[in-house]
């Protein structure tokens, strides 16, 4: 997970004074950790300005520097934490072992990540980290910088938000499945009704006004077009298969669909041991598809896609791609009001993140691919509903 976190703001001003330390050169020839520790000792009134957490380590993996804003997040004074690994006094839950983001930091510049540690009051909290390696003038490796900054509050912000957003993407839902529900028994009915009301009314018409003939012919055609309207708009906010018959069929149904009015091919893979899933995942990998082929339409230029949807052992697997001009990733807000196309991906993440799922968006001159991963357990993974 190299690079793939961002440090807070605030913390911009504390990285120069990282780089500051990291790149100062030694000046003694003794032994390169007894040189950077008095280095380190010499720069400590400056580290100590930053709010953020800045320890160093030796390369032992044992903290030799633990500033102020260290002992505020964490609880530990200097003393306490001297001589110990961060890792287990921390606690700290790494994404990947320790030797793999060691090898990183020996072809990168830094690495980010997100981390989940605990204070000695024992409270639990999330800090965007950045790591760097710390090397003397000659090159060795001295030990290792690790920038802390308490992001905690955010990410409970961005959960409530998350939650509200889950929220708001199931009333849509339920708001759709209504409209869909009146458009086909109230308007749809309606139709039909006056479709039968013409068809006695030709009846009455003498075979001689072909002027009136021509004119209900026509009302004819038009209540049949318009009864076809109805059906699709209402199968397109809430398609009645989804809930009958399943996923596969809805799917198979919204494609053809697709094709006809759009004039794009579209190879559907589904696999045949794919099965039932719960309401919400079914319904959000429908919605996701459906968000993904109204991009290719409207925005790719290409005249082909592909979907496959699979089951793994505990995923169910989809990915959706074509072979048009690509989108520029990554998509900012800025880009977002340029190009509606991030407003489709916005989206599809959202309906991925309420589910627990993960996204990837690969993109280049050759076309786009979407692909995303649904978590299944117990007797869903089993394919029971």
């Amino acid at each position: 997970m190299a690079n793939s976190g961002m440090v807070g703001s605030r913390a911009e001003a504390s990285e120069h004074e990282l780089e500051a330390v990291s790149t100062a050169e030694v000046h003694s020839s003794d032994n390169p950790l007894m040189s950077g520790q008095r280095e380190v000792s010499g720069n400590s009134e400056l580290l100590d300005l930053s709010r953020e957490a800045i320890l160093i380590v030796d390369p032992e993996g044992k903290i030799v520097f633990w500033n102020r804003g260290a002992e505020r997040l964490y609880g530990w004074t200097a003393e306490e934490a001297a001589g110990k690994s961060p890792v287990e006094l921390l606690n700290t839950d790494l994404p990947r072992p320790l030797a793999q983001i060691e090898n990183i930091l020996r072809s990168e510049p830094y690495w980010d990540c997100e981390l989940k540690q605990i204070t000695k009051q024992g409270t639990r909290v999330t800090v965007a980290s950045r790591w760097a390696l710390w090397r003397n003038r000659s090159g060795e490796v001295s030990g290792r910088f690790q920038l802390d900054s308490d992001i905690t509050r955010r990410k409970q912000i961005e959960n409530e938000l998350r939650i509200l957003s889950g929220r708001l993407l199931s009333l849509r839902d339920e708001e759709r499945r209504r409209l869909a529900r009146e458009l086909h028994d109230s308007v749809g009915q309606l139709l039909a009704g006056a479709s039968m009301n013409l068809a006695m009314v030709q009846k009455r018409v003498s075979s001689t006004d072909a002027g009136s003939i021509r004119l209900l012919d026509d009302l004819g055609s038009l209540l049949e077009q318009s009864v076809k309207e109805v059906r699709t708009l209402s199968y397109l906010l809430h398609p009645p298969l989804l809930d009958e018959v399943g996923l596969p069929s809805a799917l198979e149904w919204y494609v053809t669909g697709f094709c006809s009015r759009s004039d794009i091919k579209v190879e559907l893979h589904i696999s045949p041991n794919l099965g039932r899933f719960r309401n919400e995942l079914e319904l959000a990998v429908f919605r996701i598809v459906q968000e993904a082929l109204t991009n290719v339409h409207r925005h790719s230029g290409s005249a082909t896609a592909r979907i496959s949807l699979s089951r793994l052992p505990s995923q169910v697997r989809l990915k959706v791609e074509d072979q048009g001009k690509g989108i520029s990733l990554p998509i900012s807000e800025s880009s977002r009001e340029e190009r509606p196309m991030g407003v489709g991906l916005s989206g599809i993440r959202e309906r991925v993140r309420n589910l627990g799922g993960q996204m990837q968006i690969r993109s280049g001159t050759s076309g786009t691919v979407v692909e995303v991963l649904f978590p299944v357990e117990g007797a869903e993974a089993a394919g029971v509903k």
